[in-house]
């Protein structure tokens, strides 16, 4: 869902910026006995409709908090937490609303261009974050800092330390058991790092304060993605085939 989210918010911006004129056939529009049906719905309402329906609207931040509200596993929680969240953005629409209807032509072009370019960033991340969930590999940064595990009566251990918004990369050798301590310092934990996923090996642990212990044995060399539960945090297993050096 975030991979097809993402490219929609793509083509989308791409088209608000006039790049790609072929790009313009490919979007998404409503069989016309509904569109026909939700026009007389809305007929002398449609602000009203169209602001409720923002909540379908591709956004990221708002995915993220829907996410969010879904991960409480509470009515009462989720609803709290979107509730709170529509607060905090309120002022910045109505301000927004007021200061694009002020704006001469000039200044609403370049306005829509550089709403295009945000919206293209925030499609390009999702995407990544879609791709880090479903464990397919995306360029990586320079992982000089790996944490390299010590094989030792079967097992191999590894220890590493997570921050707010980081895990560190770690090394093991394929075919020996991990043991693998996560340690997480008082008061990094947030909504975000709070849980671990690793696709490849079917592994999915909620951290708490301390020290957290994840299990599994790679079966094959080969760099494995892991990320946290929404995706935006994201680090590497590198997993060899000879002596972990």
């Amino acid at each position: 869902m975030a991979i097809l989210s993402g490219t929609v918010m793509v083509i989308m911006a791409l088209n608000m910026l006039g790049i790609f004129k072929a790009l313009r056939r490919l979007h998404i529009q409503l069989p016309g006995g509904i569109y026909r049906a939700g026009a007389r719905l809305v007929k002398g309402k449609s602000s009203f409709y169209i602001g409720l329906l923002n909540g379908l609207m591709p956004c990221g931040p708002l995915q993220t908090m829907q996410l969010y509200a879904l991960s409480t596993g509470s009515v009462i929680k989720g609803v709290l937490s979107m509730f709170l969240f529509s607060l905090g953005t309120t002022p910045l629409m109505f301000g927004f609303g007021t200061m694009s209807g002020k704006l001469n032509k000039k200044y609403a072009k370049n306005l829509l261009t550089i709403s295009a370019c945000i919206i293209f960033a925030l499609g390009i991340g999702m995407v990544g974050n879609g791709f880090s969930l479903s464990g397919i590999a995306t360029p990586e940064r320079s992982a000089d800092n790996r944490n390299v595990a010590v094989v030792e009566d079967g097992k191999q251990s590894v220890t590493t330390e997570i921050d707010y918004g980081s895990y560190e990369p770690i090394t093991v050798k394929s075919g020996i058991p991990v043991v693998w301590t996560i340690h997480v310092p008082k008061g990094k934990l947030t909504g975000c790092n709070r849980e671990i996923r690793i696709p490849a090996y079917d592994v999915d642990v909620k951290l708490s304060e301390g020290d957290n212990i994840v299990e599994f044995t790679p079966k094959e060399p080969g760099k494995i993605s892991y990320s946290c539960w929404m995706g935006m945090i994201k680090s590497r297993i590198y997993v060899t085939d000879g002596t972990v050096e």
